[in-house]
């Protein structure tokens, strides 16, 4: 009696098959079969570099239109960058490379946010949220020594290297310390930095860390955004700071490949040129063959696919307007 209260459609059921001498799935055992086998093609594909790639291809199609409005007040405020604030400023940005290293050499280098070692309670917090719980394993940077990207034609004009924050971790014994791929777009900030003369920009919460990082390494931040809890933040907070300091339409963006067209597109609504310079991963990718660490690149890749699409169709999401 029990039975009839099913349809035969949806239940899972074996029945002798004649042609072939043994047995077969019908109805919705098929359907579970089938799921099954697409699921396990999905994976494969997925611990492979294949999604990944075809995400960041087609992420990379996307058009990256600067904000008119938003620029035209960046022109402004470099026009007339020259304030009674002693803050060091942005050199003009149709100078050269030369021209910007007179302009480093001839005022002080300084931060913009306070020097003192208290950490406010909003500052704790919002530092915990992008703390890894696990210790981070150690890189070896001299092994991953990242590629200087040089491009005369792009490049020209760009006024500043701004490094986005990537997370923190905690080391051993449990101090507080940028994760692998902040530390990796900070190796990559050090090459462009040397090659360039661009000052540095630093911009997220774990800006004060990832200025420490630097000058343990013989270098420094010219400027610090800490304030910035996302993206969206990273690039309007850092659009109203480098407003502030004189304007800067055009700057060199450091993160990683799959974080850039994201990036790329929120700084050009807040009036912000890109140059787009990628930073090594902690585990390169496998070409083409199944290797766990392809999981986490299509993980990622997802991730920055579903947020893009989020951001450019539905509007962003938990962005101040103002630190």
């Amino acid at each position: 009696m029990l039975k009839n209260r099913f349809p035969r459609r949806l239940s899972i059921q074996l029945y002798p098959s004649r042609s072939q001498g043994g047995w077969s799935l019908r109805g919705f055992g098929q359907i579970i079969l089938g799921f099954s086998f697409i699921a396990l093609v999905l994976f494969f594909l997925a611990s492979t570099s294949f999604f990944s790639d075809c995400i960041l291809k087609n992420m990379m199609k996307f058009p990256v239109v600067v904000n008119p409005i938003a620029a035209a007040s960046h022109q402004n405020a470099q026009q007339e960058y020259i304030s009674e604030v002693s803050e060091t400023k942005i050199a003009p940005h149709h100078s050269s490379v030369s021209d910007r290293k007179h302009h480093l050499k001839a005022e002080p280098a300084s931060q913009l946010e306070s020097s003192s070692a208290t950490t406010s309670a909003a500052e704790a917090f919002a530092i915990a949220r992008v703390t890894d719980i696990n210790p981070d394993k150690k890189l070896d940077l001299v092994a991953l020594t990242p590629r200087i990207v040089w491009d005369s034609a792009n490049q020209a004009g760009a006024q500043a290297i701004v490094v986005l924050g990537g997370g923190l971790t905690r080391d051993k014994q449990g101090r507080i310390t940028p994760n692998s791929y902040t530390r990796l777009r900070l190796m990559q900030a050090i090459s462009q930095h040397r090659s360039t003369s661009l000052p540095i920009f630093l911009t997220g919460v774990e800006s004060r860390y990832m200025q420490k990082f630097l000058q343990e390494h013989g270098e420094s931040a010219q400027w610090l955004e800490s304030r910035s809890m996302n993206t969206c933040e990273n690039a309007r907070f850092s659009a109203l700071l480098l407003q502030r300091l004189g304007g800067a339409p055009r700057v060199e963006l450091v993160t990683d490949k799959w974080h850039i067209p994201r990036a790329r597109w929120l700084f050009a609504m807040n009036g912000i040129e890109t140059v787009p310079i990628p930073a090594l991963l902690p585990g390169d990718p496998a070409p083409w063959w199944p290797d766990s660490r392809n999981l986490t690149h299509t993980r990622r890749a997802l991730y920055e696919l579903v947020a893009f699409t989020r951001d450019r169709w539905f509007g962003v999401v938990g962005c101040r307007e103002v630190p």
